[in-house]
């Protein structure tokens, strides 16, 4: 008997071990910062890591953040004065991967300068217009040149961030925001039009964690960005600071807005938000939510964010500013609050958000028919109405799928990687907890990398063999507000890793090295 309970014990202690099986990947803090170049108050620098203990897997070219400081049209200004080059160069190599023709690109770039004016810019707020015209009046005045103009860059990747993941629900955007009928032009192109804009991928994954789960009760909150790799964007890989002071906008809190200075994470493409973070401890992440129930007639989602996290200190005020503006394309978002010590999982689609926090009943009890979807088997084993929400205590979760029924009702059919990704989120919290360990800075950066699309059937190795079906350009942990056991915690900190190397040497984000910044240690408010 005793050998008996031995080989149980043994059997059970190695289940916990596997529930937590995570990666652990390398994590470096900037050793200094290099400045390259001003323009009035605000400044762009070089990044300087240390040295990677492994040959080629550091980054090629270092990361670069800019502190941009001054009115909405001043940090405009200053963005294209000190970035015009590289955001030029990540939009023509972004577009060059589309294999296209000089005539094929202007067809596809005026099909998306028209859906911007046409569409998006009527419903966006005026200060990220003001940011535009800043960008417009830098190259104004310093002339033309063959590079592409910063303003237009920022305006092409609002729509195109913004744009549904397939053919379906780009019709479906177009059928129903043009009333009045599509124009000629349109008509002749749209096939065409679309075949190139389903080279777009859209994955994405994001969490929010906090309380009995974690150390000292704090929160944390990530974001992955899955999206088209090995492009060569990652050459501009790019952190901003943006401290206002408009009294234009913001007279009744001293010409600040009321979230403070905030910071986003991406690449050299304008000042719209993939992903963000203020001084104040609220988080903004995306993913995508491949559902028919689309507009363009909205605040594109990367000036949305944004907007989030200058009006917001905390979810009350976040939500009422989330409200206050409309849905656009179908997505998922994760935003949370350093302040309330919690987050919220939101499911978008035209004229309808449904809010989940933890442990939510509507996400507890979501069904999917697997009836009649013979797609079903790419996912489960189960048949008829399978169960699909596992929310937990004390965290929300999401992939690109939805568990509210009027979100389902127009949601498409699900598929093995938003159903794992999601799953893996439950287990992985769920083994955390059986295990009595308390998520910190290693914890949840575990969780996130071992979430990034790398490519290969298993998700907790970094295996270069399979890196080439990989999508992962971006991976996100934040760690906002307060953390007073933290020297520079004082306004909270996070990690971002972005994909490096290229060609047969690119290695997704996830694979990467993950650099922290604090937030205490640039910007002016």
């Amino acid at each position: 008997m005793s050998v008996f309970l031995l080989f149980l014990f043994l059997f059970l202690h190695l289940q916990l071990v596997v529930a937590v099986e995570m990666l652990n990947p390398e994590v470096v803090v900037p050793s200094g910062y290099t400045k390259l170049r001003s323009s009035k108050a605000s400044s762009l620098y070089q990044v300087e890591l240390p040295s990677p203990p492994t040959s080629g897997f550091g980054y090629a070219t270092p990361p670069l953040l800019v502190d941009l400081r001054g009115t909405h049209k001043q940090i405009g200004f200053d963005y294209a004065s000190l970035l015009h080059n590289e955001t030029s160069d990540t939009f023509t190599t972004f577009q060059a991967t589309f294999g296209l023709k000089p005539q094929q690109l202007d067809e596809l770039n005026g099909f998306i300068d028209w859906l911007w004016t046409r569409l998006l810019e009527p419903h966006t707020p005026q200060p990220f217009l003001d940011e535009l015209e800043g960008m417009r009046q830098y190259h104004l005045q310093h002339g033309s040149t063959d590079l592409v103009d910063s303003n237009v860059v920022a305006r092409r990747f609002y729509v195109l961030a913004n744009m549904p993941a397939d053919a379906k629900n780009i019709i479906a955007m177009l059928e129903n925001d043009l009333e009045e009928g599509w124009p000629e032009w349109l008509k002749k192109t749209i096939n065409w039009i679309i075949e190139q804009l389903e080279k777009l991928n859209m994955g994405c994954d994001a969490f929010g964690v906090w309380g009995s789960r974690t150390a000292n009760s704090l929160l944390f909150t990530s974001r992955n960005l899955d999206y088209n790799s090995n492009t060569g964007i990652n050459k501009h890989k790019l952190v901003t600071f943006i401290s206002l002071q408009d009294p234009k906008y913001y007279s009744q809190t001293g010409g600040v807005p009321k979230g403070g200075k905030h910071v986003t994470m991406g690449f050299a493409f304008g000042l719209g938000a993939l992903a963000g973070q203020n001084a104040l401890g609220v988080t903004t992440s995306e993913m995508n939510l491949d559902n028919s129930v689309v507009t363009f007639q909205g605040v594109p989602f990367p000036a949305r964010l944004r907007y989030v996290l200058q009006q917001s200190t905390d979810l009350s005020e976040a939500m009422t500013t989330w409200d206050a503006t409309n849905n656009t394309n179908s997505f998922n978002f994760m935003i949370g609050s350093a302040t309330d010590s919690a987050a919220y999982a939101l499911e978008t689609i035209r004229g309808f958000t449904a809010h989940f926090g933890a442990n939510d009943p509507i996400e507890q009890n979501a069904v999917y028919n697997c009836t009649s979807d013979p797609t079903c088997s790419k996912w489960t084993n189960g048949t008829g109405l399978v169960r699909i929400g596992k929310p937990l205590p004390e965290a929300v979760f999401r992939s690109n799928h939805g568990f509210h029924p009027r979100v389902m009702k127009t949601q498409e059919p699900l598929f093995r990687d938003t159903v794992s990704r999601y799953d893996r989120m439950h287990d992985l919290f769920a083994g955390l907890q059986s295990e009595n360990i308390a998520i910190d800075d290693k914890e949840a950066l575990g969780v996130v990398a071992s979430l990034g699309t790398k490519g290969g059937p298993n998700p907790f190795v970094c295996d270069a063999s399979q890196f080439s079906d990989g999508e992962n350009v971006m991976s996100i942990v934040y760690a906002p507000g307060l953390r007073k056991e933290v020297v520079d915690g004082s306004q909270g900190y996070f990690f971002v890793a972005w994909e490096s190397g290229s060609g047969s040497a690119w290695r997704p984000a996830a694979c990467s090295r993950y650099v922290r910044f604090a937030l205490s240690q640039h910007g002016s408010n």
